[in-house]
């Protein structure tokens, strides 16, 4: 694995009542992509379907860290300061949503909060 690896679910996948429902995490971290191309571009973005089990995810992570979003680490990724990084399966991840944009706008061509 070359590139962190980005796993978002995917909208239009669940309906309730009716209508689509996403996750409001995975569409906060979509946004920020939007806003800066370049870090999308710079990672490998995938979406995954909502139901349980998530495959993809829990290949490189297990069962029990199947959550998204989710950013993998690539193995020479460094871990930066102030940022919970978790290990599973002999992997690093970030699993909350404002460390991965954290962690994003400070390795990646981004932007930090204000």
């Amino acid at each position: 694995m070359s590139r962190d690896i980005l796993f978002l679910l995917a909208p239009d996948h669940v309906q309730s009542e009716g209508k689509f429902r996403y996750c409001p995490d995975c569409a906060l971290v979509a946004g920020y992509l939007s806003f800066y191309p370049a870090v999308a571009n710079a990672i490998d973005v995938r979406r995954v379907a909502p139901p349980r089990p998530r495959p993809e995810i829990v290949a490189l992570l297990g069962e029990a860290n199947q959550g998204a979003p989710v950013l993998v680490l690539a193995a020479s990724s460094p871990t930066l300061p102030g940022i919970s990084v978790k290990e599973a399966q002999g992997r690093r991840f970030i699993d909350v949503p404002g460390d991965i944009l954290a962690y994003l706008g400070q390795r990646y061509p981004g932007g930090l909060p204000l």
